[in-house]
């Protein structure tokens, strides 16, 4: 590692006082983490707003300051190309919370916890740049996603270590006949 002393002959070094703090913004209301219309049990939606300004933006995804949230313990990043699509997949174990702030993603949910309310139950949601929100998936619900537009990328924060020894993930193909929805048509 190389470091170096970049100040000018003649001025006095940096220190954290040159900075300035900066200002207070009006306090954000929280977004609610609501349930939709017609969706499965358990299922939320929350808002995500980008506060933005001449150099671009920032969308904050996840964060402890209006209430408390299951532990972080795992993030990655999704690239979804044109047209991809992912599913059906199932966790027993943790929840999944998928943030769509790019692209535009179509999530097909499907409710097969015998003891829910909502059991069999198919939801579908539109999410991404247009309608940017955090989709907290509980265990047993199955979902697929499938890019509606141009190469994208989403985020999970799932509630769970992925284990490559003891994979929490169950899958079906994606045109099995016994769930109530094709992405063909």
């Amino acid at each position: 590692m190389t470091t170096s002393n970049n100040s000018t002959p003649g001025t006095r070094p940096l220190t954290p006082d040159d900075f300035v703090q900066d200002a207070p913004v009006a306090a954000a209301q929280a977004p609610a983490a609501t349930p939709v219309a017609d969706l499965i049990d358990g299922i939320t939606v929350t808002p995500l707003v980008t506060r933005a300004d001449h150099r671009g933006g920032l969308t904050e995804l996840l964060t402890t300051r209006h209430g408390p949230i299951e532990p972080i313990v795992h993030v990655y990043e999704v690239e979804a190309k044109a047209g991809s699509l992912r599913g059906w997949v199932y966790h027993r174990h943790q929840s999944d919370r998928l943030a769509f702030t790019r692209g535009r993603f179509r999530v097909v949910l499907l409710d097969i916890r015998q003891d829910s309310p909502t059991f069999n139950k198919l939801s579908v949601l539109i999410l991404g740049k247009e309608r940017p929100g955090l989709l907290h998936i509980p265990p047993f619900v199955v979902h697929a996603v499938q890019n509606l537009g141009e190469d994208a990328t989403f985020i999970n924060m799932p509630t769970g270590v992925y284990d490559p020894r003891d994979p929490d993930k169950c899958r079906l193909p994606i045109d099995d006949p016994r769930i109530p929805f094709s992405f063909r048509d």
